[in-house]
């Protein structure tokens, strides 16, 4: 199995083609006012490991590897994504050899809304399948000018 992150300002995936169309794509520093952000994530899976479903999530760290919260109606929660990727069965039988000896190329793109993230200091997106980290990202938040 492997991962790879991409930050971009926006992004929109083509389920038709499994493309991601992307502006603005592979910053690491923004800010000092954090706007939305779109990761653009691309995984590919052996034939075997497609076969079955796959639990990920991804989520936000400060530099000390502190969970990042943001508010909500419920209290301060961590800023994190999850999901599942495989194959059921009927899809499987579907594919052709030649995509059998691929494997599974898949992406897909998570949009965030501007995060409550400090100037001048760093983070990181943490993508892991089944708890076992797969590829992180990190980026920094530029600090505030002086006046």
């Amino acid at each position: 199995m492997q991962a790879f992150l991409l930050l971009c300002d926006s992004a929109q995936p083509d389920s038709v083609t499994g493309k991601i169309h992307m502006l603005g794509a592979g910053w690491s520093v923004t800010g000092p006012v954090v706007p939305a952000m779109t990761i653009a994530v691309f995984l590919r899976l052996s034939w075997d490991e497609a076969s079955s479903p796959h639990e990920f999530n991804l989520y936000l760290v400060d530099e000390d590897g502190k969970s990042v919260k943001a508010p909500s109606p419920e209290g301060d929660r961590p800023i994190q994504f999850g999901g599942s990727v495989g194959l059921d069965k009927a899809a499987q039988a579907e594919v052709d050899e030649i995509l059998q000896k691929t494997g599974l190329q898949t992406s897909f793109t998570v949009n965030v809304p501007p995060p409550p993230l400090k100037p001048g200091h760093h983070y990181k997106w943490i993508f892991t399948m089944n708890d076992e980290e797969l590829s992180s990202i990190p980026f920094s938040v530029r600090p505030l000018p002086e006046d």
